[in-house]
């Protein structure tokens, strides 16, 4: 995962849990976790920026 992304998370859990506790907050956190898990799992994915060739790309036009 990316710094920058990890930061973001961090900062998000952070203000998710100065909420306070109660059913909100959990399912706040929950759905954090579930993201942060899904941008893990799929970085490789996106670790690359795709790249169109623009001469192809043309072509298909």
């Amino acid at each position: 995962m990316r710094f920058v992304t990890k930061t973001r998370l961090d900062y998000l859990r952070s203000l998710i849990e100065s909420i306070g506790s109660g059913p909100k907050e959990r399912e706040a956190l929950h759905l954090l976790e579930s993201i942060a898990r899904d941008i893990e799992e799929n970085y490789a994915e996106i670790e690359r920026p795709i790249r169109l060739d623009r001469r192809s790309f043309n072509e298909d036009r």
